[in-house]
């Protein structure tokens, strides 16, 4: 499963970097040049020739963290022999006054900036891991992933200057990325954006080509892969994303708000050593990382992700917040909207699938019966959710997976609300396309007013809604918002059926040793109390036969077919004794126990008229 989502898988980016400068801006640009033709033990050569620089002393950054990713990751860490010259080619003095800072002295004499870049793909050896899609990789001749938050930098104050950025590469490999690039050279690319948050919204791969373009309503979607054992190719996936993306277009009316779109897909080998799968989003394209299997293993995951990433172009390309206009890379004040910009990305990656066909009405119940539990399971339901989005970076960083549970489970119940007191005239679309207009690519909301807007567009119970349940502490009146629908809401349902259980613990993933390990056993069931299961036992073999990260749910499965209630299940963990590690063999008898259902939604077998006319404005496209 996806650990992080933006769904990062998310994981879940996903915030906007596309901002234009303020004012008009004569200054001159930064001028970098990447060199990808001399690689060196996994570092990249960078170059800046630097704008007009007036003061005495000025520092360059690097990114503390970047939008969508919600992690402080210092990008910094990664930067090599930074130096900094004056136009006679002698070298200025270089204080580094933080992890990401660098202060030049007599910086009104410099002329450039050289440094090198490692990738943070291959570091095993920092706690600090970046999740893959916000990171870097660099294999030389083979595969570059250039987050250029990775690899470009900033002066204090001068994120509004244009960037042009040269990137020398091989001719055999080829740039996949939402920019235009701007030189026709076979073995260099030249892109140009009007500001540093332009340049880092907009990631690049670079690698053997294996590229397809989709056409949905008015916008080319480019599908890029990157698979090492060539399992995966553009081709497959596009074909297999054609329908999503078809329905997506639909749902926003047959025009999108963007011309060109990227998917790009760098499937590895191995498990990465963040032990996350997932996606970042950008307001042109979206970036994701998937260990290589069987295409139809992928599937699933990737469509559920991508069906996600793409909503990104309403929120935040169209809707979004000061702090996200005017995005500060070192210092964040993060939005207390998290609800709208992931919540309802979420919302709609599932809607637009129960509404036209790609899966059922009852699948779509499902999927928001899971985020109900997963929500109520694993995080605070009484926190009010500005207050974790604003604090999102602090105490609160643990709650903010709840974005893709409770967040769209929010903008459920507002969709339900609004098609209901408007008699299924205006629901939650309508909303965004009233809010893009009001705002748009190029201007942010104040945080403190979005209430406001909501309200003046729709109701005044809405904004009662928004006040009790998105900024108050109460949990969401579910069962209330679903009678709405004709749906039929029960916390708890015991069923008929039984299932073999590996005793109902919580798994999580160890990078350094790439296994499964036991990361919770409070709700141990009888299976897992008999196993005796402790926490942080990693698993290697099940009944004899290696389980590991990737092999694990397959070996499962496999048991499961065969097993007899009574069979021997043998699970082999590594257990840590005081300093050392010793294998233990947890034995327990196969078991079936009872299938409890939670958060179950059923439609109401004979549903009013007023019910059926929502449900209808609901569901139907």
């Amino acid at each position: 499963m996806l650990k992080k989502t933006c769904m990062a898988l998310l994981a879940v980016f996903a915030l906007l970097c596309q901002v234009q400068a303020r004012t008009a801006n004569k200054q001159k640009p930064y001028r970098f040049t990447i060199n990808l033709t001399n690689v060196k033990d996994d570092k990249v050569f960078v170059e800046l020739l630097t704008p007009s620089i007036t003061t005495a002393n000025i520092t360059y950054h690097l990114p503390k963290i970047i939008p969508g990713t919600y992690s402080e990751d210092d990008y910094g860490r990664y930067i090599e022999q930074f130096k900094a010259f004056d136009k006679k080619g002698k070298e200025l003095a270089v204080n580094k006054s933080d992890v990401n800072s660098w202060t030049i002295s007599n910086a009104n004499q410099l002329y450039k900036l050289s440094y090198f870049v490692n990738d943070s793909f291959d570091d095993s050896v920092t706690k600090q891991v970046i999740f893959e899609p916000a990171g870097s990789n660099i294999q030389k001749d083979t595969n570059y992933v250039i987050n250029n938050h990775c690899f470009l930098g900033y002066f204090d104050d001068m994120k509004q200057v244009p960037y042009e950025v040269t990137v020398l590469h091989p001719a055999n490999i080829y740039g996949s990325t939402a920019l235009t690039d701007v030189d026709n050279s076979p073995v260099s690319d030249r892109f140009v954006t009007e500001t540093y948050n332009r340049i880092v919204d907009n990631p690049v791969m670079y690698s053997i080509p294996d590229t397809t373009v989709i056409k949905v309503a008015n916008t080319d979607v480019l599908i890029s892969v990157y698979s090492p054992n060539k399992k995966l190719n553009s081709k497959f996936l596009a074909q297999k994303l054609d329908t999503l993306l078809q329905a997506q277009g639909k749902y926003f009316g047959g025009k999108l708000p963007v011309d060109k779109y990227a998917f790009i897909m760098y499937f590895d080998d191995k498990p990465g050593y963040s032990g996350g799968q997932g996606a970042l989003e950008h307001s042109y394209s979206s970036l994701y990382y998937f260990v290589e299997a069987e295409p139809e293993k992928v599937l699933p995951f990737f469509k559920d992700a991508s069906a996600h990433e793409f909503f990104h172009i309403i929120t935040p390309l169209t809707i979004h917040s000061d702090e996200i206009q005017y995005f500060d890379f070192n210092a964040p004040k993060m939005s207390e909207h998290l609800w709208f910009y992931e919540g309802s990305t979420e919302y709609h990656a599932q809607m637009v699938q129960g509404k036209y066909g790609i899966f059922s009405h009852e699948d779509l119940l499902n999927s928001f019966s899971k985020k109900i539990t997963n929500s109520r399971k694993a995080y605070n339901d009484t926190l009010p959710f500005t207050v974790m989005s604003s604090e999102v970076l602090g105490k609160h960083k643990r709650q903010f997976g709840n974005v893709y549970q409770k967040g769209a489970l929010i903008n459920l119940c507002l969709d339900i609300k609004l098609l209901q007191l408007s008699q299924g005239k205006y629901g939650i679309m309508n909303l965004v396309r009233d809010l893009s207009g009001k705002y748009g690519i190029n201007k942010g909301f104040k945080d403190s007013a979005f209430f406001d807007d909501i309200e003046k567009f729709t109701y005044p119970e809405i904004r009662q809604f928004l006040d009790t349940y998105v900024a108050g502490n109460r949990p969401l009146p579910l069962q209330e918002v679903l009678q709405l629908v004709g749906v039929d809401y029960k916390a708890e349902m015991e069923t008929k059926d039984s299932a073999f259980s590996m005793g109902n613990v919580g798994m999580g993933f160890n990078p350094a040793t790439a296994r499964l390990k036991i990361q919770d056993t409070t709700g141990m069931n009888i299976v897992g109390r008999t196993l005796g299961y402790h926490p942080n036992d990693e698993i290697v073999a099940l009944n004899g036969k290696e389980a590991g990260f990737s092999t694990f749910g397959n070996t499962v499965q496999q048991l499961y077919a065969t097993a007899k209630a009574g069979d021997e299940l043998a699970i082999t963990v590594v257990r840590k004794n005081g300093d050392k590690e010793e294998q233990v063999i947890l034995k327990a008898p196969m078991t079936k126990v009872p299938v409890i259902k939670q958060n179950v939604l059923t439609f109401t077998p004979n549903p009013t008229a007023e019910q059926l006319l929502v449900r209808n404005a609901w569901l139907k496209m």
